[in-house]
């Protein structure tokens, strides 16, 4: 049901704009985890809004993360804020603020828990519409199971598709 729920709005962030000032992206990344989620493997898919005019856009995220013997899912809901650095043309400065809720079937070191997420990156367009994106997230107390308080730590990769918008 919470899959269907992040497709269906990924799709409605990415066919409602369809005016002039809007810009949109879709994407996908992987990464390595570290801290309180040691151990999973990230892959992920993500969607986003803004304005040309505003660097600050919205952005909703779904990442899997795979735990022997449980599965854990990341849903993200985030500002991010996107400038350009003016040295290399291309290339931009990604900070993200929001919130992850973490679930988790059976059995699982993880409690579900709806918690701060903060990160930084950079991304940089290598094709007219397509981005190369690295980032690094931290997300604060994701509530273990029978464990000290730890935050935990993503470093992901992926690529960005940047619609065109008139």
């Amino acid at each position: 049901m919470r899959n269907r729920f992040v497709m269906a709005a990924l799709v409605a962030l990415c066919a409602c704009p369809a005016a002039s000032f809007a810009r949109v992206w879709v994407g996908g990344d992987v990464g390595v985890t570290g801290g309180a989620l040691a151990g999973t493997s990230p892959i992920g898919v993500y969607g986003g809004l803004s304005t040309r005019s505003f660097p600050v856009g919205l952005e909703l995220g779904y990442q899997f993360l795979s735990a022997n013997p449980a599965n854990i899912g990341l849903f993200t809901a985030s500002a991010l804020y996107r400038a350009p650095l003016p040295r290399i043309r291309g290339l931009h400065f990604l900070a993200r603020l929001g919130l992850a809720s973490i679930h988790s079937d059976r059995n699982a070191f993880i409690r579900n828990s709806t918690r701060p997420i903060i990160g930084a990156g950079v991304s940089y367009r290598v094709m007219r519409r397509w981005d190369l994106r690295a980032e690094y997230d931290v997300i604060i107390d994701p509530r273990i199971a029978g464990g000290p308080k730890q935050n935990a730590d993503e470093l992901l990769v992926g690529m960005t598709y940047q619609f065109a918008m008139r």
